[in-house]
């Protein structure tokens, strides 16, 4: 006699019997084509066990193509099923298209572009089944915060796992710890830029593309790219994976998910191609200080042009900007990839709706996409007025400095000198003359610039043009505030955002005024959005005094010199993944060093979510309490 589920589900087809099998059969060749890989590309192996890794690649690829054909000999509705794995099948397709091309056309060195061929085909398949298990945890009762806490910390898992591998390290540098290469990763994944070990000499090629890598994908976050691929191969997106997209962007329709992603992606590598080619004629020499090629000159220009865009701050030079601070693409085209990555994808969305209105003039185009919203507009007013406000209070504190000698750099120099990194070192002109006291410059041109790029930098960005030890201690603190709000929601960048400290004074205007509700642009806060944003404030304040102070007491190294201002400018740098450092970072011992990877995460994810990604279940409240009133003043 059958069971009920069988009456109740119908016969299972020969696919769903098989299902499990083939699962079982894939999970290993997953593991061995990925590691194959990893043991090719990231150890110095011999050609004879080159060649064996080969033969490993070429099977295991044989067994992932062969997968969804044997899959479609199984299906019952093979025309769904081809819809569903169209482009594992092309990807199949393609490959054997081009192994012919090669051979017939007697390509030179045919069996090297095969192999070639072989890794790239690989590698988008297992992003296939990457998608796949995406698509899976978005069926799980999960919290949406929990799955984009956890796709960070996958992401820093596997970027520790590559960066520990000894291709990754430059040929004459010392092997790489696993503090330094969890630190480093998650730096990069957190879009952060403070390093312990030199970006342009200590990594190798192999090491500084998986740094490019980590900042790319942790800049718009994982579960972005792989609901990009999803649309892509139009498996569609799933309700659960439009409400984490909606929790990552911060955007209320959740109907326009599925057209923002697509957005974001294509924003994403017309701007970085854009910074990329404005950059093409800045460098003039490498890292290690040599001529540098075309091709040098392409890398050097793409890694920064991501890098800027997704405000990490990771510079191929020791010295970061400095070298070329006077230069047109540092002072206009940095800058203007910063700001557009900070501004929110949202938010360029919702702009570039409104600016195709106003030219078009289309009547019939919904109100909702003709006007801009709250947080664009509070998005840009924030960013404006901290961009012209920081500017303005930079240049005034450096040129009083200057004039007034070095009273307000009094104890700039307590660190001890072993410790100094290679960019607080004077550049030419800094040395002497009591108008060369500004690290900015003798001119107002050049102090003017000086304090445009650090008021924009500051936000969330990291590069610097100017020695961060070097400036006078009211512009460290002005840094540290700057750094503490950050760029806007839904961005690449950090800090508690741009919006939320408006919706905290909005808030706070309101108290004075006795309104019981906050206002701004003839619009009403919801207190609940107030609320929201009192919290993230009070846990931001509350973990950065708590670290900086933890690794001011205990996260030093004996002996090392050095003031709290310093300990609170890393720490904030930390929080909200700015990257700027005041020389402390060398001086971090172990303990120092695991508090400030603890601080980027926190600072990346957010305090709040975090908090609530950590809440193992929420009760409804089915009873309230008396209310009594007590003095707070």
């Amino acid at each position: 006699m059958p069971r009920p589920t069988t009456l109740l589900r119908g016969p299972r087809t020969a696919l769903e019997r098989a299902r499990p099998y083939l699962f079982t059969l894939l999970l290993p060749i997953i593991i061995l084509a990925a590691g194959s890989l990893v043991l090719e590309y990231g150890f110095r192996v011999t050609p004879a066990a080159k060649e064996v890794l080969h033969w490993i690649e070429r099977l295991a690829l044989a067994w992932l193509l062969l997968d969804p054909l044997a899959r479609l000999v199984l299906a019952s509705d093979r025309r769904a099923l081809l819809r569903f794995r169209w482009f594992e099948l092309t990807l199949g397709g393609a490959l054997l298209v081009f192994v012919a091309v090669v051979y017939v056309a007697g390509v030179a060195e045919a069996p090297w572009w095969v192999q070639r061929a072989v890794h790239v085909t690989i590698v988008l398949s297992l992003a296939a089944r990457l998608v796949e298990f995406h698509q899976f945890l978005a069926t799980l009762k999960v919290r949406p915060a929990l799955l984009l806490v956890g796709s960070f910390l996958t992401l820093i898992s596997m970027g520790t796992g590559l960066l520990l591998l000894p291709a990754a390290t430059a040929p004459g540098e010392p092997a790489t710890s696993f503090t330094d290469s969890l630190f480093s990763a998650t730096s990069a994944v957190c879009v952060t830029g403070l390093i312990v070990v030199d970006t342009g000499t200590h990594w190798s090629q192999f090491g500084q593309y998986v740094i490019l890598a980590l900042i790319q994908l942790g800049g718009l976050g994982l579960m972005t790219y792989a609901s990009v691929f999803a649309l892509f191969m139009w498996r569609g997106m799933r309700v659960r994976e439009t409400l984490v997209l909606r929790e990552v962007f911060t955007h209320d329709l959740r109907a326009e998910i599925g057209r923002l992603t697509k957005f974001i992606l294509l924003t994403t590598l017309a701007v970085e191609a854009a910074g990329a080619l404005l950059l093409l004629g800045l460098w003039d020499h490498t890292a290690a200080s040599d001529a540098v090629s075309l091709g040098q000159r392409i890398y050097y220009s793409v890694f920064h042009s991501v890098s800027a865009f997704c405000n990490a701050g990771f510079c191929l030079y020791s010295r970061s900007l400095m070298d070329y601070r006077s230069t047109w693409q540092v002072n206009l085209v940095f800058p203007l990839l910063i700001i557009s990555g900070g501004l929110g994808f949202a938010v360029l969305y919702n702009l570039g709706r409104a600016l195709r209105h106003r030219v078009l003039r289309n009547r019939k185009t919904p109100l909702v996409q003709r006007r801009l919203t709250l947080q664009a507009k509070m998005a840009l007013t924030m960013t404006a007025v901290l961009l012209a406000g920081g500017m303005v209070l930079t240049l005034s504190i450096e040129t009083f400095s200057a004039r007034n000698g070095s009273r307000l750099r009094s104890g700039a120099d307590l660190r001890i000198r072993t410790a100094r990194m290679p960019e607080e070192s004077p550049t030419v002109g800094e040395a002497a003359g009591p108008a060369a006291v500004s690290p900015m410059g003798r001119t107002w041109a050049e102090r003017l610039s000086g304090a445009w790029f650090l008021s924009t930098t500051a936000r969330t960005a990291g590069f610097n043009t100017t020695a961060t030890t070097r400036l006078a201690f009211p512009t460290r603190f002005l840094t540290v505030v700057l750094m503490f709000i950050g760029a806007s929601p839904g961005s690449t960048g950090g800090g508690i955002k741009t919006v939320t400290v408006a919706v905290v004074l909005c808030g706070v205007w309101s108290a004075l005024r006795g309104r019981r509700k906050a206002r701004v642009f003839r619009r009403s806060l919801p207190p609940e959005t107030v609320r929201r944003a009192m919290a993230i404030l009070a846990l931001a304040v509350m973990w950065v005094a708590a670290a900086s102070i933890a690794i001011a007491a205990w996260g030093i190294r004996a002996g090392a010199q050095y003031t709290y201002l310093d300990v609170l400018l890393e720490t904030q740098s930390a929080f909200a993944t700015v990257g700027l450092s005041a020389g402390a970072t060398p001086l971090l011992n172990t303990f120092g060093r695991i508090a400030v990877i603890l601080t980027m995460f926190v600072g990346r994810v957010g305090p709040l979510t975090l908090f609530v990604a950590m809440q193992i279940k929420t009760r409804p409240e089915r009873f309230g309490y008396a209310t009594e009133n007590v003095a707070i003043s």
